[in-house]
């Protein structure tokens, strides 16, 4: 008799439903495990013998082949040890072969028998919830806490292989799906800690509404940084899907072990950061930088110092929300919905802006420092925010400032006029057939444009990214109509236009 279980094993970041298929063959002694299994696999093979002695059952003193199917595709990880073991048993007639087809077992095994958590098992329970022909998922009992919150998916957990005929003979109860208790989110920085700076915070508060891209430029020690910083803390909490999204891509990455990913991802990668890193990818397929951000923020500090390719690698994923990375052994799409915030210095001495210091820069090394970012990298970023340094007198008076949750408020308010008009799609997405009725009540909106569009010589993309940010303006300031203040505002936000005007004619 040959014995089948199913389990779900991962390379890289994909997730893959797998049979494991034991047949036990009288002769020689030993164990041989096939289906392309990583040194993790194969080296399960005496933790296995111990844990089935160990839990009360009999090890079969013959020739033992295993398999994983698909046998074509690579699987790694210690995951697929608790379902060798019950198909060991099953090939054995130790088990029922009927109780297992329409279930998945997940789980590493210890010399004991106990079950243990592997990496790798939230993102494989995520995947098993939405597979139709299964039934229910056994998981170690370490587990449950995180693994019960996934929608649509029956659990029964164990503490060990020799619990397996209790769960045969219906001792153990299936658990209920059980709600998420998402913890207050931390706040690393306050908003109120940040003396002035209203019109930046402000900006904030727009690219948050609508997740748009957003820039900020600034000589040294204005408090870019330190804004970066407090934004991850304005923003909405994750729902339940976000949460589970995120998850996954932490839990096949393996950054976290069985533990939900509430608070929204803030990766903030050093400008010496490859491409591969910073899109994901490699000869083992794995998530880069911009998909550890998905639902989150993407801080790109020093903006400017990043290399070229680097940042033209980052703008299909900025306007499409993934990345598909194509090699030889085939093509790897990853989740990448993150928001861009990206921080930089003027120029190379920092000072091109400020009022208090001389810029002691040239006009073609200010020129070569922006042109990798100009054109279509730069259309994409819908606010450019110029920081300016704050004097001393005002460093510490910071007690009549907003705090974190007053601006928080006030998103999720606006968030929530924006959904109620656009449905579930965010004003950075909104496409220019659902844009126009919302300008309707402007008078002389044509003429607007063209003006506006004509002073800022902006691109299609960039005009349709500024039309949205004043939509979020319009929600954060509780209107229901759009107003020329919002537009003319939304347009004072493409500062880079007139710093590319100033030194291109002096280069020229």
């Amino acid at each position: 008799m040959i014995g089948k279980t199913n389990t779900i094993c991962t390379f890289g970041y994909q997730t893959l439903l797998v049979q494991v298929e034991v047949d036990i063959i009288p002769g020689t002694i030993g164990m041989q495990i096939v289906g392309l299994g990583d040194n993790a696999i194969k080296e399960s093979r005496e933790r296995i013998r111990s844990a089935i002695i160990h839990s009360g059952f009999e090890f079969p003193v013959k020739y033992i082949v295993v398999n994983l199917a698909p046998n074509e595709k690579r699987k790694e990880g210690a995951i697929s040890e608790f379902a060798i073991c019950a198909a060991i048993l099953i090939a054995s007639g130790q088990l029922p072969q009927s109780y297992f087809v329409d279930k998945i077992l997940l789980g590493s095994i210890s010399l004991d028998g106990k079950l243990q958590n592997p990496f790798g098992l939230m993102g494989a329970a995520l995947h098993a919830s939405q597979l139709k022909s299964i039934k229910a998922v056994i998981i170690p009992e370490k587990s449950l806490a995180d693994v019960g919150c996934i929608p649509d998916l029956n659990v029964y957990s164990l503490e060990c292989l020799g619990q397996l005929n209790k769960l045969i003979n219906n001792q153990i109860q299936r658990h209920c799906n059980s709600a998420i208790k998402i913890p207050d989110q931390a706040i690393e920085v306050n908003m109120s800690e940040i003396s002035g700076l209203e019109y930046a915070k402000k900006a904030l508060a727009y690219s948050a509404i609508g997740k748009h891209h957003m820039m900020m430029i600034g000589a040294p020690g204005s408090g870019k940084t330190m804004l970066a910083r407090a934004f991850r803390s304005i923003l909405p909490q994750m729902n339940r899907s976000e949460i589970l999204s995120t998850t996954h891509i932490y839990s096949t990455a393996k950054l976290i072990q069985n533990n939900l990913v509430f608070n929204r991802p803030f990766r903030s990668p050093h400008h010496t950061t490859s491409g591969v890193a910073m899109v994901g990818g490699g000869s083992r397929p794995m998530p880069g930088e911009v998909s550890l951000a998905h639902n989150g923020v993407l801080f790109l500090d020093e903006l400017m110092e990043f290399s070229a390719a680097t940042l033209q690698a980052l703008r299909e994923p900025m306007e499409d929300r993934i990345i598909t990375i194509s090699r030889a052994s085939g093509s790897f799409t990853f989740p990448a919905n993150f928001q861009l915030l990206a921080a930089t210095n003027p120029c190379r001495c920092g000072y091109y802006l400020s009022t208090k210091q001389i810029c002691s820069c040239t006009p073609q090394l200010i020129y070569n420092l922006y042109r990798k970012i100009l054109g279509p990298f730069l259309d994409r970023i819908s606010i450019e925010v110029e920081v300016r340094e704050s004097g001393n007198h005002q460093f510490i008076n910071t007690r009549f400032e907003k705090n974190t949750n007053y601006w928080r408020s006030k998103i999720t308010e606006a968030r929530n006029r924006m959904f109620s008009r656009n449905g579930d799609v965010l004003n950075s997405e909104l496409s220019l057939e659902k844009i126009i009725p919302i300008y309707q009540n402007l008078e002389n909106y044509d003429q607007l444009i063209r003006a506006y569009s004509a002073s800022t010589m902006l691109s299609n993309r960039g005009l349709l990214n500024t039309l949205r940010t004043a939509v979020s303006i319009m929600d954060f300031n509780e209107s229901s109509i759009m107003r020329n203040e919002f537009l003319e505002e939304a347009f004072g936000y493409r500062i880079i236009c007139h710093i590319k005007h100033n030194f291109i004619n002096k280069v020229a």
